[in-house]
């Protein structure tokens, strides 16, 4: 990872967690509550609002659902709605990059009403020897590798996915991913976002 893209992910975790901070206040819910709805402890949701660790798109969805609001918000300032969103690639050097602990995501969908997907690109870099811990969520998932080799597991499932594939299930199952190639792997993910009436 390069300095700038370094400095770029830093200065976007602390937007994140100052956020996340400001929706939960909103609330008027408590870290230690907070904490015991969503697993997280009031140590790393402390360290999160403070922008001083990295969080998962597992991380923010459970935060995102306690707190019923839209996932995107922790992202984006919300926007007029509209009947349809164009994001050009341009658009999207120019988009927040989050860093979770094995890889980067950014946000690629736009804000219609009564949203049910949002949808991110995934960056893993290769080398990852280490699997990651197995995550669960509501909803379902769709992945569409775009490039690279990606070992994908769903429940008991080990599969391998190259540039191309594509893979749809329940999100509820255990699953996780990790890049088993030799160079960068790169994933579109779409998750829906019917629980908590079009929140995640």
């Amino acid at each position: 990872m390069t300095a700038d893209i370094t400095e770029k992910a830093e200065t976007v975790a602390r937007q994140l967690g100052s956020r996340i901070r400001e929706a939960r206040r909103s609330k008027n819910i408590t870290l230690e509550a907070l904490s015991a709805e969503t697993g997280l402890s009031p140590g790393f949701l402390s360290r999160l609002e403070r922008g001083e660790t990295n969080a998962s798109i597992a991380n923010l969805i459970a935060i995102s659902d306690r707190l019923q609001i839209p996932l995107r918000d922790f992202f984006e300032s919300p926007e007029p709605a509209a009947n349809f969103v164009l994001t050009r690639a341009s658009d999207r050097q120019g988009k927040s990059t989050v860093r979770a602990n094995d890889y980067l995501y950014q946000l690629s969908a736009g804000n219609l009403p009564g949203q049910q997907m949002i949808a991110f690109e995934l960056s893993f870099p290769p080398g990852q020897r280490l699997k990651p811990p197995l995550v669960t969520h509501g909803g379902e998932e769709v992945l569409y590798l775009l490039e690279g080799t990606i070992e994908f597991q769903i429940g008991p499932d080990t599969i391998l996915m190259n540039a191309g594939d594509c893979v749809h299930f329940n999100s509820d199952q255990p699953h996780m991913g990790r890049n088993v190639g030799k160079r960068q792997a790169r994933l579109l993910m779409v998750l829906s976002t019917t629980k908590s009436g079009g929140h995640r």
